[in-house]
């Protein structure tokens, strides 16, 4: 008898853009923007990602600073649509910055 402890989870399906075939690894490392209809996002696994230098878009730049910028807007009592306080402007400044860096 297999108990919940004793069966391990299959591996999540992925696909992999750069070397085109299924993998375990994928995650998202670019989105593809389209003047019209939807854009695209693209996959790299674990081992592309490490022999082009790519990097998964969580950890890019400018994704993180937005999220700093969302986290610290949402719990601020200073921060609202008509402004920001010091800090939410200085942590959106930060985001505009890398978002300019990565285009």
């Amino acid at each position: 008898m297999t108990t919940r402890s004793s069966t391990a989870a299959p591996a999540p399906f992925g696909w992999c853009h750069w070397h085109k075939g299924p993998s375990g690894t994928a995650v998202m490392v670019d989105v593809v923007e389209q003047n019209s209809g939807p854009g695209a996002a693209l996959y790299a696994c674990a081992p592309c990602r490490e022999q082009r230098g790519l990097t998964p878009v969580a950890e890019q730049a400018h994704e993180m600073a937005y999220r700093d910028y969302l986290i610290h807007t949402t719990d601020c009592g200073g921060c609202s649509r008509l402004g920001r306080c010091d800090v939410g402007g200085r942590l959106r400044d930060i985001y505009q910055k890398a978002l300019d860096g990565a285009a």
